[in-house]
């Protein structure tokens, strides 16, 4: 059975996958990152709500520094989301007879840290009881 540690290490190795280059953390980012960086992470969840229903969304937060004058470097952050979906959909599935599957819900931009865009993945997956 797959815990929530380990449903965000399939999803970090399914991103690290892609080959972005980027520095990619679990859980949060460093302090004082100044860096295009990557960080997954999960919601929190009860036990009794995880044991239940065996699904854990993850998040995958693509931080793309912005230019020196402020604008989004927009074909950076299309060319990286696309290659992590893309990763998470390839590399996300059942092996050594254990049962995973991850469906990609939503991508959506978020106002998360100060000089940076990101692009927010929800990702809901699914693992055996």
């Amino acid at each position: 059975m797959a815990d929530e540690y380990d449903i965000v290490d399939f999803v970090y190795d399914a991103v690290a996958a892609a080959n972005t280059g980027f520095l990619i953390c679990k859980g949060r980012s460093e302090t004082g990152i100044e860096d295009n960086h990557i960080v997954v992470n999960h919601l929190s969840l009860t036990d009794d709500q995880y044991e239940f229903t065996n699904h854990l969304p993850v998040n995958v937060n693509v931080f793309i520094k912005r230019n020196s004058n402020g604008t989004s470097n927009r074909s950076l952050m299309k060319d990286i989301v696309r290659a992590v979906r893309k990763s998470i959909e390839d590399n996300i599935k059942t092996t050594d007879g254990q049962y995973r599957y991850a469906e990609i819900q939503w991508t959506t931009p978020a106002d998360i840290k100060d000089g940076f865009d990101c692009m927010n993945i929800r990702i809901n997956c699914e693992t055996d009881k």
